[in-house]
């Protein structure tokens, strides 16, 4: 199974209006081979189709928070 979150929002707030700026970063650590996976090794299409949706998804969610930064900093410039 693939552990949650290995994707991170890191959000700089904008300043003396600067616009703010939002990325997204892996909050995950290589593994013992100095590899740094988004998934784990799968053995079936299933499962590796079940982890692509499982990042998907996790994307969608930081998509959601981004906009809502984004309309934080809009609001107050």
């Amino acid at each position: 199974m693939r552990p949650l979150s290995t994707f991170a929002l890191e959000i700089q707030r904008g300043e003396d209006h600067e616009p703010s700026r939002v990325a997204v970063v892996l909050s995950t650590a290589p593994d013992a081979d100095g590899v740094l996976r988004l998934i784990p090794r799968c053995m079936t299409l299933d499962e590796l189709e079940g982890a692509i949706n499982a990042l998907q998804d996790e994307l969608d969610v930081l998509g959601a928070d981004a906009r809502r930064a984004f309309t934080v900093s809009a609001g107050h410039a």
